[in-house]
């Protein structure tokens, strides 16, 4: 039993959405968090991200920076603080990004952690587990 689901007396599983666009990573990074027990959404950029987030109303995002189309994962951050509907839900930017100026620009766009590539295992626990404290399932 992980420690998410330990405290919600397995009744429910955590909703998460990725947004990556390499297809591979979004693949291994998928099947990371099925390990751990959450149910999945995974969107290829941006836009599809956005609509996945009002269908679906996940607990936490994990989103890429760099993403194709008109928007990237600062966009996307901006778009999710501005929707009252989106607003509360935990953003973990997930990045190759990696210098401070990086990780400044992605607090100030909205992002409440930032997570170099490849992420670990750990800092993906430890954010699941810090941001489902407060979710009822």
């Amino acid at each position: 039993m992980n420690s998410i689901n330990a405290e919600a007396g397995e009744k429910s599983r955590m909703r998460v959405l990725a947004i990556e666009d390499n297809q591979d990573f979004a693949q291994l990074f998928g099947h990371i968090l099925e390990i751990m027990g959450c149910d999945l959404d995974i969107a290829a950029d941006a836009q599809t991200g956005l609509e996945i987030a009002h269908k679906v109303v996940p607990h936490v995002i994990f989103c890429d920076i760099g993403l194709p189309g008109d928007m990237d994962g600062y966009d996307f951050a901006r778009a999710l603080r501005s929707d009252p509907g989106l607003q509360h839900i935990p953003l973990i930017a997930v990045s190759g990004y990696t210098a401070a100026e990086y990780k400044q620009k992605a607090i100030k766009a909205g992002f409440d952690r930032v997570f170099p590539k490849p992420v670990k295992f750990a800092d993906i626990n430890e954010a699941l587990t810090t941001f489902s404290l407060g979710i009822r399932f």
